[in-house]
This record gives C-alpha cells, structure tokens and sequence, in this order.
C-alpha cells in the first residue's frame, strides 16, 4: 500500500510530463541492462568456425533482436494499452533465463541463448513508446526516450566492466548484471503503468491513438510504402554503425591504445547523449 501511494503520478500537466519521461527513461535504461553488458567482455579464449567468438555473440543476438523488431510490428500494434507494462515485464524475465541459459551451456555452443536474448528485447521500445503515444508533448518525451538508450549503452557496459574487475566469470556477468538492473525496472515500469491514457486536451492536439489490424496496417504500409521503406533502410544502416561502435567498444579503445577503466563507457556516451540531444533541440 505504501508503495503504490509513492508510485502515484501528479495531475498537473507538468508532473505528469516529468513523471511519464523519467518512467520512459528509467524502463528503457534498464532494459539495456539485460542487453549490453555482455560487451565488456572479451571472450578472446573462443572461436567458432574460425571466426571471433565475439562477433558471433553479438550477431546472434543483433539478428534476435532485428526478428523481434518485425515480430513486434503486429504484437505491437494490436497490443491493448493495459497489457503493456506487464509485456514489458515478461519480455525481459524471458531475456533474464536466456542469460542465466548463457552462463550454463558449454561455449561456443551457448552462442544460441544471446539470440533468445535478443529476441523478446527488440519490442520494449515500442512497448515504451506506446506510453508515450498521442499526447501533447510526444516530441519532448521521445527525446527523452531516445537519450535513454545513448547513456544506457556506455553505463551498461561500465556495470559489465565493474563486474569483471570484481572477478566475476564472463559468462555470468551478463546474467548479474541484469539482477543490478531488476528492482529498478520494476520501479520505473511500475510508474509507466499508472500513467493515466491520453486525456480530451491531448485528442484535440494529437490523432487517439488504438491498436491497429493487419488490414489496417497493410493499408498504411502500401499509402507510404516508398517513404517508409526509405527510411527503415537509413535507420538500419545507421543502426548497424552505431551498433559496432558500441558492442565493439572495448577494442575500440584498445586498438586507440587507450586505457579503458570501466567508467570511460559510461564518461564517453554521456558527452554523445548531450551532444545528440542539444543538436535536436537546437534544429528544433
């Protein structure tokens, strides 16, 4: 009882702006903590068919998560409102046993548990988002929302780091480092729950926004077809470089000759996020 009081979201506008994107924020940080984290490590002992046994975990898990991200193009979209946040929640437990099956099974074999992992973590954005939908300020708080996982990748990644300095195995820190992340996710995603839907005011500056059929979507698609595929191929590009720079930071930093303490991920993102969202301000 004395936790759902404290998890109860102000009436005013302005409040209840802070409180939706400090909810957004905080579910989306932590997600990557279940995520990212498996990047600090190395795992230079293994190979697999002669390749880095790296780059093989990150393209397993790159390539659940892309499955995940047109999986959710119909769970998503069809998705009642009330069923986000426990979604979200189960989405992540799933993501969770998928690290702890990661630590168990034999390398290089284990290789398949980082695409499991992957696979249920593509759709919490759109999960998230979806809070955020149709409301008066749905620019301001998607800003909010995009600066999350920009701060959330070199932060993640220090959590890993820290983890391995204090001697615990590669293949198991992953796994504790999403049990860092578990009691705040729960937090902010119980926030993002009692965040009323959007109000008569929002409907009047923003189309309502419901969940959609496959009729409906096929329709939007063939409408905007040539815009839509155009910028799904920008996005995806620019997904993939960024995606590199990240997961590969660590020799990244080594090949620049570079010291890399764990702090320096979490240091160097937090200059990219204030240089990202200042430009996106200014333009705006």
């Amino acid at each position: 009882m004395r936790i759902n009081s404290l998890l109860q979201p102000p009436s005013n506008r302005l409040g209840l702006s802070l409180w939706t994107v400090v909810a957004a924020f905080g579910s989306y940080f932590c997600m990557y903590g279940f995520r990212k984290p498996f990047t600090a490590a190395g795992y230079e002992e293994f190979q697999l068919l002669g390749l880095s046994y790296k780059s093989v975990l990150v393209t397993s898990q790159v390539l659940g998560y892309t499955i995940s991200k047109f999986i959710g193009i119909r769970v998503i979209s069809e998705m009642p409102p009330a069923r986000r946040s426990r979604t979200i929640l189960l989405l992540v437990g799933i993501a969770q046993m998928a690290l702890l099956l990661f630590a168990l099974v034999p390398a290089p074999w284990n290789f398949i548990c980082l695409f499991v992992n992957g696979l249920p973590l593509g759709m919490v954005f759109g999960l998230v988002l979806g809070f955020l939908e149709g409301r008066r300020a749905t620019e301001i708080l998607a800003a909010g929302l995009c600066a999350s996982f920009i701060l959330a990748d070199g932060v993640t990644k220090s959590v890993g780091s820290y983890l391995l300095t204090a001697g615990v195995n590669e293949f198991w820190m992953p796994f504790g480092a999403g049990a860092v992340f578990a009691v705040p996710l729960l937090i902010f995603v119980g926030m993002l729950a009692r965040i009323p839907m959007p109000d008569a005011s929002d409907e009047l500056h923003r189309s309502k926004r419901a969940p959609m059929t496959l009729k409906e979507r096929r329709s939007l698609f063939l409408k905007y077809a040539t815009g839509l595929t155009m910028l799904v191929s920008v996005y995806l590009l620019l997904t993939i470089l960024r995606s590199v720079r990240a997961d590969f930071a660590p020799e990244i930093w080594k090949g620049l000759g570079e010291a890399a303490p764990p702090s320096i991920f979490a240091r160097s993102e937090i200059y990219v996020m204030f240089g990202v969202v200042s430009g996106a301000i200014h333009h705006g």
